[in-house]
């Protein structure tokens, strides 16, 4: 299996697990907290901010769907989507910055964190936009209302996500299932490689031999 079908396999399953984060809610005046985005920016750091925006947008929208707030689809769409891109790109400036890529590297993971914590403010301010544009019968207080809770959800999200990566290990563990496999399929391609050229000198040989007699 190739190295992009297994982050398509496992962006379909962070998609799913948002939905299940999602629905793991506590219901408001105005809408719900809830805990996808921590699914969110795990999925960011170990996938990449394309795979990343897709787990949120899905995941995300699906949670709507399920709970019965379909007006907030199509915000949750570009909201969730942009958590993504944000923690992936953030993430990958900061492996950059920090160079030593050690899971254990404290700079890593306090910028990592401030890269949720980011996201998880943006999320935070982009229904608080939605609602007090669109979706509040009360205008902006349902969005006044709603931001403090979004912006704990962000927060709680943000610290969670960064303890299951590096205190529990899970960006390491994936880490090292990703690079065994890549391993694994190098050499099964250098195996087939060489295969293919002894095949091809076998044949010269005979050639060889047979133009000789």
């Amino acid at each position: 299996m190739s190295t992009k079908t297994r982050k398509l396999v496992f962006t379909a399953l962070f998609a799913a697990l948002t939905t299940a984060f999602t629905m793991i809610s506590v219901p408001l005046a105005t809408g719900y907290f809830n805990f996808g985005d921590l699914v969110i920016f795990i999925s960011s750091v170990l996938l990449g901010p394309l795979y990343g925006a897709i787990v949120g947008a899905i995941g995300g929208a699906l949670g709507d769907l399920i709970l019965s707030y379909v007006a907030y689809m199509p915000f949750t769409l570009v909201i969730k989507a942009i958590e993504g891109v944000i923690v992936g790109f953030l993430y990958k400036a900061i492996t950059k910055f920090c160079k030593d890529k050690n899971s254990g590297n404290i700079f890593e993971i306090i910028f990592t964190l401030l890269a949720n914590l980011l996201a998880g403010s943006v999320m935070a301010l982009g229904y608080f936009l939605a609602e007090g544009l669109i979706l509040s019968d009360a205008h902006w207080t349902g969005g006044i209302a709603q931001l403090p809770f979004n912006f704990l959800q962000g927060v709680v999200s943000a610290v969670v996500a960064i303890i299951l990566l590096y205190p529990c290990q899970l960006k390491k563990i994936f880490g090292r299932y990703f690079n065994k496999n890549s391993i694994s399929r190098e050499k099964q391609e250098t195996h087939s490689e060489d295969d293919t050229q002894n095949t091809e000198d076998k044949q010269q040989n005979e050639s060889d031999s047979e133009n000789e007699e």
